[in-house]
């Protein structure tokens, strides 16, 4: 009943549909009594009689009322289809509206192929339902306690009769909802599972493709299908078995209407019209009866997606603006931490221990360490991607928690190791970050991340679109106009994280080229493995296993006998010993 109270709550501001459509719906029921009565006068009345103009009256009536019945399963149809849509466009939007408000480790922890599910084929099962499922329902069951009690008003004993095998039908009906209804349910899990198979295989194509692993995904999404036909083929079973018995039993109430029906018409109990009147009106008890395996079906798989869809909207973000929380000022830059500690939720170590350290406005920040030690989570507390277990994470003085996130993010340019870029146009992708810029400015912050020239040369130039996820541009192009992106916003804080791995030596000095211009009077974070941009530095940390075991200028961690010193002399090692190399020189 939960769910159902928290589903109402969508229909709420389609109050004027909702009403259109129990209009509509009692107008069927209502004018749905009217035509075996119709007959029954004909038959009983205006034809033994001989008034040939009763029946032409009639007749007009009973076409009359069965226009009028068209006009409102019309309207009945056209509302709770058009409710339906709406209320399933209302729960994407706040399915949506959530997920973009969602931390990034709820995402981490999650499978994207079983958020898609639920956001498109559960709300789909939900629309389904909601659209004319439930509506159908309860038009049935008024019509058939209605139609009841018509049949006993006009014989009772006849009515009893008719409806004999009813009870029975109920018994099949409960029992048939009980075993469908955790079927459904492993429908749902199971179609979860096979979407996020597909969208991994498509997400990971090139990886599949690159270790031949065709056929391995092949037998993987043959296994997982061969999972979901067999839950769906236990559940074709079930309704099989029962809609037939369902059928059956419908029929036996035309066959006992006829039967007893015709033996109290030869013994003159009952009327002919009598007997017409009952036939029609047993079949609209049967209809209903015959669809209520079809409504409960649908009923089950709505039930069985809903809690799924409200687990979503029930959990909450971790990541949230302080209720005391204020538009953040224009920064300065100086970016501290004070004894920082954080642990994912589902870890077992802390990944970052204790880090402090102080970077003053207008200063770059390197930041290397081996696999894993924790650089990338450290870069992703600065904008609240997560937020630390212990400790605080400061700019100009003041936490970062006392802002509001998009006041705080708007000031925060990023490039992420991991490039993304959106299906849309190469400057619509650089200003993602600001819609309104011109195409002037485009160009510029195009032009500082040497991504100018390459786009220039594409057909259509700053208007050519690029597939998903930049599918069209190489690694080294995409990460370009990924710092583009980051630029145009002209943050005060600005963090690359190995922005410029994929580049080759060349452009990566020519970005760093432009970066140096664009860093002047901006604090800025890199995270990178290249010595060439590591020199370039004001201050450097070395993280181990997330502590910060050396930090400093690069010239004092050079003195000292420790990490940044055997890379350093490692790193020219390498050149002397390897000269055409040495533009390729990596840490950690």
């Amino acid at each position: 009943m939960k769910v159902f109270k928290r589903l109402f709550l969508y229909v709420i501001p389609h109050c004027r549909l909702v009403i259109t459509t129990f209009i509509s719906m009692l107008s069927i029921l209502v004018l749905g009594l009217l035509p075996p009565l119709i007959l029954r006068t004909v038959v009983d009345i205006a034809l033994p009689s001989g008034a040939l103009d009763s029946v032409a009256w009639l007749v007009a009536s009973y076409i009359l009322v069965n226009l009028l019945l068209g006009v409102s399963n019309y309207g009945q149809w056209y509302s709770f289809e058009l409710l339906g849509q709406r209320m399933a466009r209302d729960l994407q939007l706040d399915l949506h509206n959530h997920l973009q408000r969602m931390h990034l480790e709820y995402f981490r922890k999650q499978k994207t192929g079983d958020i898609m599910s639920r956001v498109t084929e559960d709300v789909s099962s939900l629309n389904e339902f909601m659209g004319w499922g439930a509506i159908l329902l309860v038009s049935n069951a008024l019509t058939v306690l209605v139609t009841i009690g018509v049949m006993l008003w006009l014989n009772w004993q006849f009515t009893v009769a008719a409806v004999a095998v009813f009870p029975l039908l109920g018994f099949v009906v409960v029992r048939f909802d009980k075993r469908i209804r955790p079927i459904w349910t492993r429908v749902r899990e199971e179609m979860s599972k096979l979407t996020t198979v597909l969208q991994e295989n498509v997400s990971g194509v090139r990886t599949v493709k690159a270790f031949a692993r065709e056929s391995y995904e092949v037998g993987k999404f043959g296994a997982r299908n061969k999972g979901f036909l067999g839950v769906n083929l236990e559940r074709i079973k079930v309704e099989s078995n029962t809609q037939p018995f369902i059928e059956f039993l419908s029929s036996l109430a035309i066959i006992s209407l006829l039967w007893y029906g015709g033996g109290q018409v030869a013994s003159d109990r009952i009327s002919l019209g009598t007997l017409i009147a009952f036939q029609g009106y047993i079949f609209n008890l049967v209809w209903p009866t015959r669809m209520l395996g079809m409504l409960l079906n649908l009923m089950e798989q709505a039930l069985a997606a809903t809690p799924r869809l409200f687990e979503i909207l029930d959990t909450p973000s971790a990541i949230i603006d302080a209720p005391s929380s204020t538009t953040a000022p224009e920064f300065a830059g100086t970016l501290e931490f004070k004894d920082v500690t954080f642990q994912f939720s589902d870890g077992d170590n802390e990944v970052l221990k204790a880090v402090s350290f102080t970077v003053e406005a207008g200063q770059v920040l390197a930041i290397i360490g081996g696999t894993g030690s924790g650089k990338s989570t450290l870069v992703g507390l600065i904008p609240r991607f997560f937020d630390p277990q212990q400790g605080e994470v400061l700019i100009d003085g003041v936490n970062i928690r006392s802002y509001t996130l998009e006041s705080l993010r708007r000031q925060i340019g990023i490039v992420l190791q991991d490039t993304v870029l959106f299906s849309a146009t190469i400057a619509e992708n650089i200003a993602y970050g600001r819609p309104d810029a011109t195409r002037g400015e485009i160009e510029r912050a195009a032009r500082l991340a040497q991504a100018h020239e390459f786009v220039a040369q594409l057909p259509r130039g700053y208007d050519t679109p690029i597939g998903e996820r930049g599918v069209g541009l190489s690694g080294g192009q995409k990460q370009r106009v990924a710092l583009a992106r980051a630029l145009l916003m002209n943050p005060r804080i600005l963090v690359l994280d190995e922005a410029t791995a994929s580049v080759d030596t060349h452009t990566e000095y020519l970005i760093q080229e432009g970066l140096s211009d664009v860093m002047q009077g901006r604090t800025s974070v890199i995270i990178a493995k290249r010595l060439s941009t590591i020199e370039q530095a004001d201050y450097v940390i070395v993280l181990e296993h997330g502590e910060v075991v050396e930090q400093g200028k690069p010239r004092e961690l050079v003195e000292q006998h420790g990490y940044f010193r055997k890379m350093y002399l490692s790193q020219h090692h390498n050149d002397e010993t390897a000269p055409a190399a040495t533009d390729s020189r990596e840490v950690g």
